[in-house]
């Protein structure tokens, strides 16, 4: 399958209802990415990638730094296809629609240039006692915010406490997922998770005692 991917004409990285897609030049073939050959894990994140794309459409899911970063996700995963592929891929961009050409071994060059590496870092350090300082605080009001519903809710139905914490935890994991590369809101998705992984350890102890 590999072969007559490559062999063919560029294929152009789209997210759609459906989920990520490979479409050739004349639109007349689709692939998903499953069907090329590649990694589970990168058909994993093409397909959670492709998740957060389509809530951003729904508007389910807003602002500008959620924007930059699926786009910037959807670039790192089009450099990580071509390079399973070994063939440029044409990346569109979901939020304004341009295409750039992605390169087999671009992956590689940016891992290796510190010129990208201080732009995506914004050319300083990482603030480590704000940023934990702020996620240490997100962090704990998520805890408090959900063991006190979740209680008010185990004491009506424990399959209802139980249910509204998945709920929670689905929800929020495509923004977890992108945010940790954003350096603005990286703290805080930090925060976040670690608060929802707390409160599914604190609740039972509650409710023990």
């Amino acid at each position: 399958m590999i072969g007559s991917v490559t062999g063919g004409p560029e294929l152009e990285l789209r997210a759609g209802r459906a989920g990520a897609v490979l479409v050739d030049a004349s639109e007349t073939l689709g692939l998903a990415p499953e069907h090329t050959g590649v990694s589970e894990r990168l058909v994993g994140a093409l397909r959670e990638w492709a998740e957060v794309v389509e809530r951003i459409h729904r508007g389910e899911t807003s602002g500008r730094k959620m924007a930059e970063a699926a786009t910037r996700r959807g670039e790192l995963l089009a450099a990580e296809l071509a390079a399973e592929l070994g063939a440029v891929i044409r990346y569109r961009d979901p939020v304004d629609g341009r295409i750039r050409r992605v390169e087999p071994g671009e992956r590689d060059r940016e891992r290796r240039s510190p010129a990208r590496g201080a732009a995506n870092s914004g050319g300083e350090e990482a603030p480590w006692f704000t940023g934990l300082t702020v996620a240490a605080m997100i962090a704990a009001l998520t805890v408090i915010a959900l063991v006190v519903v979740s209680l008010g809710l185990g004491e009506v139905s424990p399959l209802l406490a139980v249910v509204i914490n998945l709920a929670v935890a689905g929800g929020f994991t495509p923004s977890i997922w992108l945010g940790r590369d954003v350096p603005t809101w990286r703290w805080p998705v930090l925060g976040l998770a670690c608060g929802i992984a707390l409160s599914w350890i604190v609740l039972p102890l509650s409710l023990l005692g």
